[in-house]
């Protein structure tokens, strides 16, 4: 049998009833979280670039554009709420693989609201991609040296919406592998190493475009269409299709049923890249211990990984995109009391004092810290801070806040995230009531669980 089938034959088998408690609780979360992104998204202004966009070329449907009145087709709707949810850059995350949920739950939510499907079967079919897709990341891992030069996420998250949206319409194992071979046909090219160049796009990892892709794929199976059921399989198999100079073909199954990547996906608490993380709990592991702001200090000194001195220390920040990819930036925010952790703001862009609290920030980089980051995945970070008086504080770090084996970020924090990221958009009350809804999934179908957002 072909890994493909073997793969696609795995998939098909998963239920809802076989998953851990642990598992289903953390899926609840990550829909949560994700919801709370896609609402308060929807007012950043990519978002008002795109959606208007994507209603001008869809006749309506019946899947939610959050944040907003509108529906659309799914591929459409997952498209929209894909865009939405990156904007302020709080989506989930699992190190060097970037922010799994983004290609997995707008197009699992999207088809489930479209099949009526429920709350259950959203879970296992979120959970089904999240495990494909970030199986398949560690099969297809570059090396280092590759990795330099061709880059792309959604390139091969795209598995994970083509996952989830092949549960929720209840394929067969040959039909999932008809969708597997249809996908990359649609898949985002590995643009990531030319991600940084200025102005940098509003796109940023495009999982739009990935969760309507897939969707696109799976939609022709429906109609009759056939894909290659070996995609995975050979020297000319996926891997090498996206760039890759390294398959490992048993990390897409190896102790499946064992052990869940959802369950090393981490939150989000700060709207800044995930490399930042660290060096913003530094800084606020010393504010809390020594109680300064941004008048006390004479300089700040971060030393890191060197692709992220490299990449995060560029020109001033010209919108909230290239604000979240700013070591400096993000730090100043915290010392002004205008922390990323509700999102990056297009006005904080010409606060002078910001700016001039940022030229006190300088960027080294730390010895080994280009090891630990490729070979074990960690942050290492260590900021010293130099006072007026000329004491230097230091604090080290290597997990961030919200990874597992980092500070704790659990579910009351994800809950308070969710309300002050959507609360803005559609109200507290309903804000409040769509919150209980998605902790009681499992209770509800899709449609009911979503009707606080049709009060918007």
């Amino acid at each position: 049998m072909s890994l493909t089938q073997d793969v696609a034959n795995t998939v098909a088998s998963l239920t809802y009833d076989e998953l851990p408690v642990a598992v289903l609780d953390k899926a609840k979360l990550l829909v949560l979280d994700h919801v709370g992104c896609m609402i308060a998204g929807s007012t950043t202004r990519g978002a008002r670039q795109m959606t208007p966009y994507l209603a001008r070329i869809d006749s309506g449907g019946p899947s939610t554009v959050f944040g907003t009145s509108l529906c659309f087709h799914p591929a459409n709707a997952a498209h929209a709420n894909g865009h939405s949810a990156s904007m302020l850059s709080l989506d989930d995350s699992y190190v060097l693989f970037g922010h799994p949920g983004n290609s997995i739950i707008p197009a699992a939510l999207a088809v489930a609201e479209e099949v009526n499907s429920s709350g259950k079967a959203l879970i296992a079919a979120i959970v089904g991609g999240y495990e494909m897709s970030l199986r398949l990341g560690t099969a297809m891992r570059s090396t280092e040296g590759r990795n330099r030069q061709v880059s792309g996420l959604a390139t091969w998250q795209i598995f994970g919406a083509c996952t989830a949206t092949s549960l929720l319409h209840r394929f067969s194992a040959g039909q999932i592998a008809d969708a597997y071979g249809l996908t990359p046909m649609h898949a985002p090219l590995p643009f990531g190493q030319k991600f940084y160049s200025r102005p940098i796009s509003f796109l940023k990892n495009n999982y739009g475009w990935a969760n309507k892709g897939a969707i696109t794929a799976v939609d022709l199976v429906r109609e009759g269409f056939h894909g290659n059921r070996a995609i995975f399989d050979g020297d000319d198999g996926f891997w090498a299709m996206a760039g890759s100079d390294r398959f490992e073909p048993q990390n897409m199954l190896d102790r499946w049923g064992e052990r869940y990547f959802i369950l090393e996906t981490g939150f989000k608490p700060y709207g800044v890249c995930r490399w930042i993380h660290t060096a913003i709990d530094c800084l606020r592991v010393l504010q809390t211990r020594h109680r300064f702001g941004h008048a006390d200090i004479r300089g700040i000194h971060v030393e890191t990984v060197s692709e992220f001195v490299r990449d995060f220390d560029g020109p001033w920040p010209q919108s909230t995109i290239e604000a979240a990819f700013h070591i400096p930036y993000a730090l100043a925010l915290e010392l002004h009391d205008k922390s990323s952790a509700t999102g990056l703001r297009e006005d904080d862009l010409t606060d002078e004092g910001v700016r001039q609290t940022a030229a006190r920030i300088s960027l080294s980089t730390l010895a080994s810290a280009d090891e630990v980051f490729y070979a074990q995945r960690l942050l290492p970070a260590r900021v010293s801070v130099t006072l007026q008086n000329g004491k230097t504080l230091s604090a080290e770090a290597e997990v961030p806040t919200g990874a597992p084996g980092g500070p704790a970020f659990g579910q009351a924090e994800v809950e308070a995230k969710f309300l002050t990221l959507a609360s803005p958009v559609i109200g507290a009350i309903n804000a409040a009531r769509l919150k209980q809804s998605l902790l009681e999934l499992e209770g509800l179908s899709v449609r009911n669980a979503l009707k606080p957002c049709a009060m918007t």
